[in-house]
Formats: structure tokens, sequence, C-alpha cells
């Protein structure tokens, strides 16, 4: 499952909107920062640079980090801005999942566990 294009944060406005005035949590893997919105549904924005890896790497850490927002069941409308850490390339699904939902909790927002099974083999 990944995410719509309308959930989706895409502007650089809207970044900076989440990253200047949003509450911030970290893992050993991603750094997440959140704000509500006036929606009645989640948008993600990412952040991957380079030292993260190769553009195949990249592009793995985005998918995998877009399909575990997109697995969260949160209630209200909240922008979230994920940064991968370098070592989320190195990290299974299940790991980044993990602390990403840690990372969610630890900002107080409500979080249903996730609908994938943590032991459940993703392959992307």
């Amino acid at each position: 499952m990944s995410l719509p294009s309308r959930q989706r944060i895409k502007r650089p406005a809207e970044f900076r909107r989440v990253l200047a005035r949003g509450k911030r949590s970290s893992s050993e893997l991603t750094s997440v920062v959140a704000k509500s919105n006036d929606l009645t549904y989640v948008r993600v924005g990412l952040s991957v640079s380079k030292r993260v890896g190769n553009a195949v790497k990249r592009n793995r850490v985005k998918r995998r980090i877009r399909n575990a927002f997109a697995n969260l069941s949160v209630v209200g409308g909240w922008d979230f801005v994920a940064t991968a850490k370098p070592h989320s390339s190195a990290a299974s699904y299940a790991e980044l999942e993990r602390a990403i939902h840690r990372s969610v909790e630890q900002i107080g927002i409500d979080v249903a566990t996730p609908k994938a099974a943590p032991d459940s083999k993703v392959v992307m």
C-alpha cells in the first residue's frame, strides 16, 4: 500500500511550516516531525539525503517509510516530515516501521497497532 498524491507533502513552504512549528521525535533510523493540520487525513513528506546511499537505496528507504505511514492508523489530520538517517538503508522494513511507530507515539499521537504483522516479510 502506498500513499496517494494528496497525502504527500511536496511544497517547500509546507515542509518549512511543519519543521518550524512541529513536535519532534527521533530514533536510531529516522527523525519525525509532526504538526496537526485542518484536514481529516495524514500527509507525509520525506527527506532522504545521499548519506543514506545510492539512488536505489534511497528510493527503497522512501518506499518503506511511505508504506509504514500508510499502515499507521492515526486519528485526525496530521502533517509528518520524516528524515531518514544513514543507517536506515541497512534496516529491514519491520525495523523501520517499528521506529516510525515509536516516534509517532513519543510525539503524543494516538496510534493503533500497525496493520502489517511485525514478523511478516515484506520485500521491496
